[in-house]
């Protein structure tokens, strides 16, 4: 079983979206910390607990990962953040991931850049 961040990783690169330019696992590298001329996504796990309980034991793993994404400076005029994000979100859905929390979107304080930060999970059998 691939770990969640990897998963979650695999089915976004597989999508090709033409408004995203990177996608990092566990952490931006220092490099592109302050790189506000790209859109990059983060993920982190956020959970891989037990699940699935019976006969004293476990069947399962509840999986959960943490996405974040920080928009390029200069978007187009035509991108619409919100279409994307939804876009993002249906594929996830149907490919088994439940959207536990869409967070509004910020401002990065350091790089003044658009975040938005989604929570997924998914329980799968092993």
């Amino acid at each position: 079983m691939l770990l969640p961040v990897s998963q979650v990783a695999s089915l976004v690169n597989a999508l090709n979206f033409t408004w995203l330019d990177k996608v990092y696992l566990n952490e931006i590298p220092n490099e592109d910390l302050d790189n506000t001329g790209t859109t990059v996504m983060l993920l982190q796990e956020t959970d891989s607990s037990p699940a699935y309980h019976a006969n004293s034991t476990f069947k399962g793993l509840a999986l959960g990962v943490e996405i974040q994404i920080f928009y390029k400076i200069d978007l187009a005029d035509d991108f619409n953040p919100i279409e994307a994000e939804i876009a993002l979100m249906k594929t996830l859905k149907d490919a088994g991931w439940l959207i536990v929390s869409s967070q509004h979107h910020t401002t990065d304080p350091n790089t003044n850049q658009l975040t938005k930060t989604i929570y997924v999970t998914k329980n799968e059998m092993i």
